[in-house]
């Protein structure tokens, strides 16, 4: 008896099956006999690689997305206590992977016939059901992996005895082979944002400036040709700035479609592309949805991970919301519906409006995962302006939770100030010079009386109003103002500044990426 067999049973025994028995098909008989052999012979893994779409029973896709994991990581598909373990990080309990594993080494596959169950896999065939045999029987039978149930039965000790380490692709911030989301409103930066994350996975480098990825990974980014020419820019201002100008993202794959990424006649094209470069990460945007019914939507949205995570890699979905975000979660964004399948998510939106042609962009960032992981910064990006010397660039900001309380009270009391300076102004433009004393212009202005001298003293001060040259100190009792020269009339409505010019210095930056 082959070694494998021996250990199988020496190590994990021979797990009773009690599923009823039932005929196989030929399809069924020839992917069981050919993953049996690799099993047997694992150097042939690499002489006719098939697709992971050929095998038309999850079970056996799944067990060969394996077979093609371990052989990306430099091991053979026959180290069982490996096998198991990339087994059971799908899902598998080890009970279940054993089962799989010594119902295709039953089959009686022959390595002289290899090619033959390779030609028999390769045709378009109706999928059937999962795979395993009675062990020490001769009659195979299929068998459901759940026992029959549609439940999955532990005991408290089995289910901590199978628990898996968390691998993490960002240290405690984004989990390996957990789905995930980038979320938020249109133009928040929410692509550059995900440029820099794919480019730090590809690089082994660090997201943001600031947090170190566990290691390089082979990464697919996934999007519309129309971000073709924004992408190469983006792609271009990360190197600079991390000085890898000189050193291509070799381990970043790109995808550029006109298609749809979420309709299912092109998932098999997703599933090879991933297997093709071997990708352990893969980022999609900008999701197209070409369905209007939420349930339709979510359905898609779920075969794309289920797709992504077959093939053996991360999924990483970028979704706009239809609204501004609550900070610190996903209600209220028009997209929760669609993405109960998210493990982990990122959440990105402006914290404060973007001054056009400035180049600085001020967000807010925050993240959390059903792993307990989380957190909260401000990311403040200066991508420079077209006519600047050097051109555009990739400068990042980091700021911390302290540091935006203090620029967010610093930024209302600074809106308020503005608002009611607005006010003294387009009550001053609207009222008859003569009759214009500063009583009548705080009546008038609504403002009360602290809060009017306080923006009264500041537009004195800063030469907006002035005492009318009409006024009369011999015949008149309380002096008159009008708008300044240096003061252009206002609009009754008045628009109140804001953006990153409006609080530029506020909070203390924790980290500085790139050159100034």
């Amino acid at each position: 008896m082959h070694q494998l067999v021996a250990q199988l049973k020496s190590t994990y025994g021979l797990p009773k099956n009690d599923a009823p028995r039932c005929n196989l098909t030929p399809v069924d008989m020839a992917e069981a006999q050919w993953l049996g052999c690799v099993l047997l012979f694992p150097e042939r893994l690499a002489d006719d690689p098939l697709s992971v779409d050929d095998f038309k029973l999850r079970q056996h896709r799944d067990l060969y997305s394996v077979f093609l994991q371990l052989q990306t990581n430099g091991h053979q598909c026959s180290d069982l206590p490996r096998l198991f373990k990339e087994l059971q990080a799908l899902g598998y309990g080890l009970k279940q992977a054993v089962v799989l594993v010594k119902g295709v080494m039953d089959r009686g596959g022959e390595i002289a016939h290899l090619d033959q169950y390779a030609a028999i896999i390769r045709e378009p065939q109706e999928e059937s059901q999962a795979v395993a045999v009675n062990p020490g029987e001769e009659e195979i039978v299929r068998v459901d992996l759940t026992g029959g149930s549609p439940f999955q039965e532990f005991t408290t000790a089995q289910l901590l005895e199978e628990e898996q380490p968390l691998k993490w692709l960002l240290p405690n911030m984004l989990a390996q082979n957990e789905p995930a989301v980038i979320v938020g409103p249109s133009k928040s930066m929410k692509t550059s944002i995900t440029v820099d994350l794919c480019a730090a996975f590809a690089s082994g480098g660090k997201f943001l400036g600031q947090f170190a990825v566990q290691r390089a990974y082979r990464v697919g980014y996934v999007s519309s040709t129309l971000e073709r020419k924004s992408l190469f820019d983006l792609a271009r201002r990360w190197s600079d700035a991390n000085g890898a100008a000189s050193k291509p993202l070799d381990n970043l794959f790109w995808a550029l479609s006109i298609d749809d990424s979420t309709d299912p006649a092109n998932l098999p094209q997703l599933r090879d592309w991933i297997s093709k470069h071997q990708l352990e990460v893969v980022v999609i945007d900008t999701l197209r949805l070409t369905s209007t019914g939420k349930r339709t939507q979510a359905a898609q949205l779920r075969d794309l991970v289920r797709c992504c995570m077959d093939a053996g890699a991360t999924p990483i979905l970028c979704c706009q919301s239809c609204k501004a975000i609550k900070s610190g979660t996903l209600e209220g964004t028009g997209v929760t519906d669609h993405l109960d399948f998210a493990r982990q998510w990122m959440l990105v939106q402006r914290r404060q409006n973007y001054l056009p042609g400035s180049g600085q962009h001020r967000l807010r960032l925050t993240l959390g995962g059903n792993a307990g992981q989380g957190g909260e910064w401000g990311v403040d990006i200066n991508e420079g302006r077209l006519e600047d010397p050097t051109g555009r660039r990739w400068n990042v900001t980091l700021r911390d939770v302290d540091s935006l309380v203090v620029e967010t009270v610093a930024c209302e009391a600074q809106a308020l100030e503005q608002r009611l300076r607005a006010k003294i102004r387009v009550t001053i433009a609207n009222i008859e010079e003569t009759r214009a004393t500063k009583s009548k212009i705080r009546d008038h202005s609504g403002v009360n009386g602290a809060k009017f001298a306080a923006a009264w003293d500041r537009l004195i001060a800063s030469g907006e109003i002035e005492v009318s040259p009409t006024y009369d100190s011999k015949t008149q009792s309380y002096p008159t103002y009008r708008l300044s020269d240096r003061s252009s009339p206002p609009e009754k409505n008045e628009a109140v500044r804001s953006g990153p010019e409006a609080h530029r210095d506020v909070g203390s930056a924790v980290r500085t990426k790139g050159n100034a």
